[in-house]
């Protein structure tokens, strides 16, 4: 049996003079000090001092002289304990970095695929048939030329000007109008120009479309000479549908959204659990008030929250970053409504969430998560387009995703109140469906 294991408390409180008396008069070799732990000294000592026994802890710290740091381990035992018996908080400060690192490498660099964009084709003809069939069947690549899928999602439309409706409220990123005379002109050694209308609100999806149609152009256009003794050629002319709008603009409905569910998860969850912990809600109880009116209270002081701050982050982007909605006062009016609908929602999902902890600091680590998927999914920072399947189908079910497509809509592209319709059908079901899950959550865990 060894030394360490036997050494009384009382003992080890002097450690460091035993440590020397023991050195200098049984071993005065210096390099012989390890062999204090002869099993005869062990049984003298423990004869002694045999009612107390260390703890692992602190028989490593005596062994190796670091006695002087006992009470630093102590308290770092102690939270080590407490953080092994919270696995929430392991998995949010795992599964959060993780998250991060699995949306933003799919999404970032991933290729812009399944755009939709409308072709209106005036001109029936081999080459222009040619030209239809090889945008259908173009390839987009991620970086490193892997992942390849069909760029476009190409959607027939007889006018010019139903497919300008359909680009203003966001049902196409682009058009292709393929003229009337386009296979004459090039069968006869002259050339014709294709134009390309983009939805330029969404840059990058625009670039991607642009790209892709100028190369495919290019390719018609080299198997026209080929086949060919005549020098016709197309030509393709790109137009932004709307003004320049820098990414800056792209990213700010996101940027909105998200300071909704801060404030949800700040103002609105974080204080509800704290007055859970100070007995605030069980004072409720014994007052005339009714549960679902309790819930009402929390719902509307958190969205009347959300609306101060909303007001101050649009101020701010208008005046310091150089966003620029369109200066209509009633869509102006639409904007705000649509994220004061987004935040009663948000917040009555995070309601129904908190309710269900008793720790803040718990409740607080375990919606990291929770901001980084409605984020990232929702297209704030990248195209949808651009994400793989599952982020796809996440958003779907992500109601900020369609609080940024009505806001886009609404900020920039000046679309009809009617193209709204299923993003704000969405976020009233959403709303509502959440508005009930909080009553429910808040009567089950009271």
């Amino acid at each position: 049996m060894r030394l360490y294991t036997l050494l009384p408390r009382q003992l080890l409180n002097r450690t460091k003079s035993l440590r020397k008396t023991l050195a200098c008069g049984l071993f005065p070799c210096r390099c012989l000090r390890p062999l204090v732990t002869l099993s005869g000294v062990a049984n003298v000592l423990s004869s002694k001092y045999s009612s107390n026994s260390l703890r692992p802890t602190e028989i490593f710290l005596y062994s190796s002289g670091l006695d002087w740091m006992k009470g630093a381990f102590t308290v770092c035992e102690r939270d080590i304990r407490r953080y092994l018996k919270e696995p929430r908080i392991m998995l949010a400060t795992i599964g959060g970095p993780f998250l991060t690192l699995m949306m933003l490498g799919s999404a970032y660099g991933g290729a812009i695929t399944h755009v939709p964009v409308a072709v209106v084709r005036e001109s029936y003809g081999p080459y222009s048939g040619r030209l239809v069939d090889m945008l259908r069947h173009q390839q987009n690549c991620a970086y490193g030329g892997v992942n390849c899928q069909t760029s476009f999602r190409l959607i027939d439309v007889p006018s010019v000007d139903a497919a300008q409706d359909m680009l203003r409220e966001g049902r196409v990123k682009g058009i292709i109008h393929i003229p009337q005379g386009f296979d004459r002109s090039l069968g006869l050694d002259s050339n014709v120009t294709i134009t390309v209308t983009l939805d330029n609100t969404d840059p990058l999806s625009a670039a991607s479309i642009g790209t892709e149609v100028s190369q495919t152009n290019q390719q018609l256009s080299s198997k026209v000479q080929i086949s060919s003794p005549l020098n016709s050629r197309s030509n393709v002319d790109l137009e932004d549908a709307y003004r320049n709008v820098l990414y800056i603009e792209f990213m700010a409905p996101g940027t909105l959204c998200q300071s909704v569910m801060f404030v949800s998860i700040i103002a609105g969850g974080v204080q509800l659990v704290h007055d859970k912990e100070r007995g605030i809600i069980e004072g409720y109880l014994v007052t005339p008030l009714k549960q679902y009116e309790m819930v009402g209270g929390v719902l509307l002081s958190g969205t009347i929250k959300a609306l101060i701050s909303i007001l101050a982050l649009f101020t701010l982007a208008i005046v310091v970053a150089g966003i620029h909605p369109i200066p209509d006062p009633l869509r102006v009016i639409l904007t705000i409504f649509t994220l004061s609908f987004t935040a009663l929602g948000i917040i009555a999902m995070m309601t129904a969430y908190a309710v269900r902890f008793s720790s803040s600091d718990l409740y607080r680590v375990s919606c990291f998560p929770f901001n980084l998927i409605l984020y990232y999914t929702s297209g704030a920072v990248y195209p949808l387009d651009g994400f793989p399947w599952w982020m796809r189908q996440i958003s779907v079910i992500n109601p900020e995703a369609y609080a940024v497509h009505a806001l886009r809509l609404l900020m920039y592209k000046g679309s009809r109140l009617s193209s709204l319709a299923g993003d704000f059908t969405f976020l009233a079901i959403f709303t509502g469906l959440m508005m009930i899950l909080a009553v429910i959550s808040f009567r089950r865990a009271l």
